[in-house]
């Protein structure tokens, strides 16, 4: 009796074998996509390992870290998903560590609106940088084609000496690029200087000295290309 009238059946019983493995693993720690997740969680306690390596240690006593989003490397007002969840895994890190970290964000109460959110924290807030305890953790990113560089700093706020270092190296999974997605910044240019304020430079370079009723106060635009 032939046997090759079962064949599709048993191929179907295998396609069908297959998908059931493949679902089975989704999720959970045989998926390869979970893996590369609690790879990145890894990769930050790698981090905060290398920057709290000496802990405890006399040089760092009565400092309060404040961790902050790191940012990309070549366009420092820009950062991303990634790099605020490095700044919130280092909140965790580093309290798991005995070094004691402070939320800035908050905004002294909790608004309740429409019975549903609880807001406590807010997007973006002034760090005092003049208190003695103020260390501020920042970081910088750098995307290439293949690899994502992060460089971090324990920075003593009120004259930037920098107290500890950390470097990692994230191969570019999908879970990285995902995450690493720059966020859409709309540049604004700088207003032109007035009539008044262009005769007066012109003035002030045609000599060696420039009078005192040309110099001035002022900010001057640094613009980072992308």
């Amino acid at each position: 009796m032939s046997h090759t009238r079962f064949w599709p059946y048993i191929v179907l019983l295998l396609l069908t074998a297959g998908l059931l493995s493949a679902c089975s693993t989704r999720g959970t720690p045989r998926d390869p996509k979970y893996q590369d997740a609690v790879e990145l969680k890894l990769k930050c306690r790698e981090l905060a390992d290398q920057m709290l390596a000496t802990m405890p240690n006399s040089a760092l006593e009565g400092y309060v870290a404040m961790p902050t989003s790191f940012v990309d490397q070549n366009y420092t007002e820009r950062s991303s998903t990634l790099g605020r969840l490095i700044a919130e895994s280092l909140f965790y890190e580093f309290n798991q560590r005995g070094f004691p970290t402070r939320e800035y964000r908050l905004t002294g109460n909790i608004t309740v609106r429409g019975a549903r959110d609880n807001l406590v924290l807010i997007p973006s807030s002034t760090i005092c940088a003049t208190q003695k305890w103020s260390s501020i953790l920042l970081g910088t990113y750098l995307v290439d084609k293949d690899a994502t560089f992060i460089n971090a700093r324990l920075v003593r706020a009120k004259d930037g000496l920098v107290l500890r270092t950390g470097q990692l190296v994230l191969v570019n999974t999908d879970i990285i690029k995902r995450l690493g997605t720059p966020d859409k910044v709309t540049y604004v240019a700088p207003p032109k200087p007035s009539t008044s304020a262009v005769q007066k430079r012109k003035a002030a370079s045609s000599g060696l000295y420039a009078p005192i009723d040309t110099l001035g106060t002022g900010t001057i635009p640094i613009v980072q290309q992308r």
